[in-house]
C-alpha cells in the first residue's frame, strides 16, 4: 500500500510540476532535424523589399525633426527603400558606397540645391501618408508616446510629430489625426490598443525599444511590428508585455535591448523567442533591402596535428551577438586585424547580422588577417535555453540552425545559467542534441553565467558525438572598469593559463578563454598573448572542438 501511495504522490507531484509552468526543466524527445529546404524558409525574417533607384541622404537634423523623417522612412519603405538618414561615421559612409555599388543614386540636395528638411521631404513623399494625416506626441527625447506613435503611423499611415515641429507640417499641409501629449499612456491604454489592432502586425518579431533610442523605429513602421517598451522591475506592465510574447509565433525575433539584461532575456527564453540587442541599429529599413552576396563566414574545420606536450586554447572575443554594436564598427575587431599578430582569435558574430546590414558583414570579412568567426550567444540571438521547454528549444534550434546555414557560421555560442544538479546536467545534455543534430553545426562553446562566463570551468559536453565545451578562464577583470585593467594583472591572467597541464586525450588539455570586450581592449589582448608560454598553443575555436571531437573520450567530463 506504501508503495503505491508512493507512486501516487510522485505522479500528483509531476503532474503538479509540470502545470506549474516549469516544464523547461523536462527532457524532450528529439526529432528529425529539418531539411535544408526547411531550413531555408526559415531564414528571411523581414519581407523583402526593393532599393529604389534615388535614395534621399538625410543629415543634420535635430533629434525630433529626425523622428518624423524616420516615420516616413518606414513609410515610404514599404514600397521601396528610398530615405536613407545620415548618423554620421565610418558606418554610414561604408554603407551609402554599398547602395552606389547597388545602381543607387544618392541625392544630397534636393533640385533646388537645398539640404533635405521637414519642408522640402515630406511634399516630396506625401501620397505615402494617409490621409495627409499626422499623430501627435510630445518629443523624442523624454517620453515613453513615441512608441505608440509609431504604433499609429504602422496601423493608419499618418506621419509621427513631435510637438516641436507640429507647425511646420501644419503648414505643409498635413491635418491633425490623433494626440497623444495629454495621455499617459499607461499600459491598460496600450494593451486595449494592441488588443483592437494586433492583426495589423506581424507575429514573428517585436520591437522593444526605450524612448530615447533613434534605431529601429523605421524598421518597425516598414515591416509591420509591434514597439513597446517595458522594464522588467514594473509587474503590471510586464503581464502586458508576456501577451505581447505569447501571441507571437514560435522562436520570434525581439529586436531593441532593456535594462535589466539578466532578467528580460530569461523572460523571453520562457516564451521561447530570443533578443537581437539592436537599439542603434540605424537605417535598418533600408540596409535590409541591401542584401550583398558574401561567402560563408567559416568553413567545416579539421583537427589539427596535436603536440602532447602542448596545452590548447581557444580565445573568443565575445559580445558579436549585439546587431547595433557590428553594425556600428565592432571596433575591437578591427583595430586587432592593424595589429598583424599571427595569434589566431576567435570572434563572435550575430548569424542575422545580413538581415541587418550586409555592410558590416562584408567589412569584416574583407578585413580578416586569418581570425575566425562562430555564432554570437545563443545561437540564432541572445537567449537562454534552460528557460524553455523542450518544444521551444526544438522550435529555437531550427531558428539557429537555418540561421548559421544562411550565414555559413558553424560553431554555437551558448550562454545559460549552469546547471545546479546532476539531473539538470542530464536535462542540459538533452537540449545541445536539439542543436547538435543538425550537419551544420559542428559543436558549441558554452558560456555558464557566474564566474564571468567560466562557471562551466572548462566540461566538456557531448551531444550526437559532438563536443560542446564550457568556458574554462574568462579574462574579465572582476571591477568591471576597463580603466582598472594592467599589465601586471594581465600577466598574472597568463601564468594561470601556462599553468594548465597538457594532455591532448582528455578535456584537461583544452581551454576556452572568454575576453570581455568592456573591460579588455585590443592592446591588453596583445599583451596577455604576449605572455602565454611556449607550452600553450592558440587554435582557432573551431579547431578546437574538432581536435576534441577526435581525441578526447565522447562522454561529458570535467577538468582534472
Amino acid at each position: 500500500m506504501a508503495t503505491i501511495k508512493t507512486a501516487v504522490a510522485l505522479m500528483l507531484s509531476i503532474f503538479m510540476f509540470i502545470s506549474n509552468g516549469v516544464t523547461a526543466l523536462l527532457p524532450g524527445i528529439i526529432r528529425e532535424p529539418l531539411s535544408t529546404e526547411e531550413l531555408k524558409e526559415l531564414t528571411g525574417t523581414f519581407d523583402p523589399k526593393p532599393l529604389a533607384d534615388e535614395i534621399i541622404v538625410v543629415s543634420g537634423l535635430s533629434k525630433d525633426e529626425r523622428a518624423a523623417v524616420q516615420s516616413l522612412q518606414g513609410l515610404v519603405g514599404r514600397e521601396e527603400a528610398s530615405i536613407f538618414i545620415n548618423f554620421g561615421g565610418f558606418e554610414a559612409e561604408a554603407e551609402l558606397k554599398d547602395l552606389e555599388a547597388a545602381g543607387c543614386k544618392l541625392l544630397y540636395k534636393d533640385e533646388n540645391g537645398n539640404r533635405w528638411t521637414l519642408e522640402n521631404i515630406v511634399p516630396r513623399y506625401i501620397s505615402h501618408i494617409k490621409d495627409a494625416g499626422y499623430v501627435l506626441f510630445t518629443n523624442s527625447d523624454t517620453t515613453e508616446q513615441i512608441n505608440m506613435a509609431f504604433n499609429y503611423t504602422t496601423v493608419f499611415g499618418w506621419l509621427a510629430v513631435p510637438q516641436s515641429v507640429e507647425e511646420r507640417v501644419k503648414a505643409i499641409g498635413l491635418e491633425k489625426k490623433e494626440d497623444l501629449t495629454d495621455n499617459t499612456l499607461d499600459f491598460t491604454e496600450q494593451r486595449e490598443f494592441y488588443s483592437e489592432y494586433k492583426d495589423e502586425f506581424r507575429k514573428d518579431a517585436l520591437i522593444h525599444l526605450y524612448w530615447m533610442a533613434s534605431g529601429l523605429r523605421d524598421l518597425g513602421v516598414q515591416q509591420r511590428i509591434f514597439m513597446c517598451y517595458v522594464e522588467d522591475d514594473d509587474y503590471l506592465a510586464r503581464t502586458f508585455r508576456d501577451q505581447l510574447f505569447k501571441d507571437l509565433e514560435p522562436a520570434s525575433m525581439i529586436l531593441g535591448w532593456c535594462k535589466f539584461e539578466v532578467k528580460y532575456t530569461q523572460c523571453a527564453s520562457r516564451f521561447g523567442h530570443y533578443v537581437i540587442p539592436s537599439d542603434h541599429s540605424f537605417n535598418a529599413s533600408v540596409l535590409t533591402c541591401n542584401r550583398m552576396e558574401i561567402a560563408p563566414m567559416a568553413e567545416k574545420a579539421q583537427a589539427p596535428q596535436l603536440d602532447p606536450d602542448k596545452h590548447y586554447a581557444a580565445i573568443v572575443y565575445s559580445d558579436g551577438d549585439n546587431a547595433q554594436w557590428i553594425s556600428n564598427g565592432y571596433q575591437e575587431f578591427h583595430t586587432w586585424q592593424s595589429y598583424n599578430i599571427d595569434t589566431p582569435i576567435t570572434w563572435t558574430f550575430a548569424p542575422q547580422m545580413n538581415e541587418f546590414s550586409s555592410t558590416a558583414v562584408k567589412k569584416a570579412m574583407d578585413n580578416n588577417k586569418g581570425d575566425t568567426f562562430i555564432s554570437g550567444p545563443s545561437g540564432a540571438g541572445y537567449a537562454r535555453i534552460n528557460f524553455m521547454s523542450a518544444k521551444e528549444v526544438s522550435n529555437f534550434a531550427d531558428r539557429t540552425a537555418a540561421t548559421m546555414m544562411a550565414s555559413g557560421l558553424r560553431v554555437v555560442t551558448l550562454l545559460n545559467d549552469p546547471p545546479a544538479t546532476a539531473y539538470d546536467d542530464w536535462v542540459y545534455t538533452n537540449r545541445l542534441e536539439h542543436f547538435a543534430r543538425y550537419d551544420n553545426i559542428d559543436g558549441g562553446i558554452l558560456q555558464f553565467d557566474d564566474e564571468y562566463y567560466a562557471g562551466g570551468r572548462g566540461k566538456v559536453y557531448f551531444a550526437n558525438d559532438k563536443p560542446f565545451i564550457t568556458v574554462r578562464f574568462s579574462l574579465w577583470h572582476p571591477s568591471g572598469d576597463a580603466a582598472q585593467v594592467t599589465n601586471e594583472w594581465l600577466k598574472e591572467q597568463a601564468e594561470i593559463v601556462n599553468s594548465y597541464s597538457a594532455d591532448i586525450n582528455s578535456i584537461s588539455g583544452y581551454t576556452v578563454i572568454n575576453v570581455h570586450p568592456w573591460t579588455v581592449g585590443p592592446d591588453d589582448l596583445a599583451y596577455f598573448v604576449s605572455c602565454l608560454d611556449d607550452g600553450v598553443e592558440v587554435l582557432p575555436a573551431a579547431e578546437l572542438i574538432a581536435a576534441v571531437a577526435e581525441n578526447v573520450p565522447h562522454k561529458n567530463a570535467k577538468v582534472k
